[in-house]
């Protein structure tokens, strides 16, 4: 096995339980890797504010990918990269949205650009997920008229809140409408009520920002460990060097997967430090 040189980490369902919990034997666990010299760095769908209180959690300043991989964030919180929709994706994928029923929650880099953290389409009714998601986060969302007939250029994830059916039938509506132009994936909202739908622009995933951290480290595709437990994980989990899915991943993933851990909520990242540790 090629030397380990930086371990990525997914965030729900990986390394925190419940909201931002993080058991004692991870911790400790990360914190050797750590003082070993392995690099580690969070890996989320999360925007980077909320991926903040999962690090303090930690005790370890770490750059983190966030945002599906759309945004890559140093251990100072500076932006390495962002990149998003332009002006014209963002209206089309905004706007299928909004003609399925859904509200468009827009996902920015505030800390680069100024302003909201996101915004929210104000063209139709909120569904309980998404009066729960901007309840918890009021503070940092921006209501907006008509959002998808706005032609804007920084946005780096579109959103929606529901139930699973509902954002299932939206993802197979998207993809037949615009085949190849974004990935979509659709997950348990985690602290959050209902699921979650996440698009981004076409060739970006947890890989890419894994990559791009990579190089601005100095660190090869073969030197990274990727470890995560939900299929927007997939990308990072079958391309690096070392994949491992948690024990309560989904099945897609473990068989993409080098090997699979135990579950999250057992401390079993715990074994993936030992294996990259006592590697030659």
């Amino acid at each position: 096995m090629t030397h380990i040189r930086l371990l990525a980490v997914d965030l729900d369902g990986t390394l925190v339980v419940g909201e931002d919990e993080i058991g004692d034997p991870t911790r400790e666990a990360l914190h050797r890797l750590r003082a070993s010299g392995v690099e580690l760095a969070a890996a989320t769908g999360r925007r980077f504010r909320m991926a903040q209180g999962a690090i303090d959690a930690l005790g370890l300043e770490v750059p983190a990918i966030c945002l599906g991989g759309a945004l890559v964030k140093g251990r100072d919180g500076r932006t390495l990269h962002a990149e998003g929709f332009d002006a014209a994706q963002f209206r089309a994928v905004a706007s299928l949205f909004r003609s399925c029923g859904h509200t468009v929650v827009a996902q920015r880099d505030s800390g680069r650009e100024g302003g909201a953290d996101f915004l929210i389409d104000e063209s139709l009714p909120w569904n309980p997920p998404t009066e729960d998601y901007h309840g918890r986060n009021q503070q940092f969302a921006e209501p907006t008229p008509s959002l998808p007939d706005q032609p804007r250029d920084d946005v780096l994830v579109i959103g929606a809140f529901g139930e699973l059916e509902d954002l299932r039938r939206l993802e197979r509506e998207l993809h037949r409408a615009q085949p190849g132009g974004f990935t979509a994936h659709v997950m348990p909202g985690f602290f959050n009520r209902g699921h979650y739908c996440e698009v981004v622009a076409a060739g970006i995933s947890k890989w890419t920002g894994l990559q791009r951290l990579g190089d601005h480290l100095g660190i090869a595709d073969a030197e990274i460990c990727a470890v995560g437990d939900e299929l927007n994980d997939l990308s990072m989990v079958s391309a690096a060097g070392m994949g491992v899915a948690m024990g309560n991943a989904q099945e897609e993933l473990k068989q993409a997967a080098d090997w699979v851990t135990g579950r999250h909520d057992e401390n079993g990242l715990v074994a993936v430090v030992e294996r990259i540790l006592q590697a030659p």
